[in-house]
């Protein structure tokens, strides 16, 4: 299945919104399109098929920032 980074970051922002959270860092398995809360940071960068972001609140909105290295 190809992913498509728009989409992850749709799905983490509305998981977000219906959570109520904040700010969160985590990982998007781009085959499942899963949010996974990984055990290390340096575990998730090293995986080939996760897309590891953090996803904040300002204001009204909210922003994904992908992370490419610790």
């Amino acid at each position: 299945m190809e992913f498509n980074v728009e989409e992850l970051k749709s799905a983490l922002i509305e998981k977000c919104k219906s959570e109520g959270i904040l700010y969160a860092m985590v990982a998007v398995d781009r085959r499942t399109k899963e949010i996974i809360l990984p055990d290390t940071l340096q575990g998730a960068l090293k995986h080939p098929e996760y897309f590891v972001c953090i996803c904040k609140k300002v204001e009204d909105k909210y922003i994904v920032e992908e992370i490419t290295k610790v």
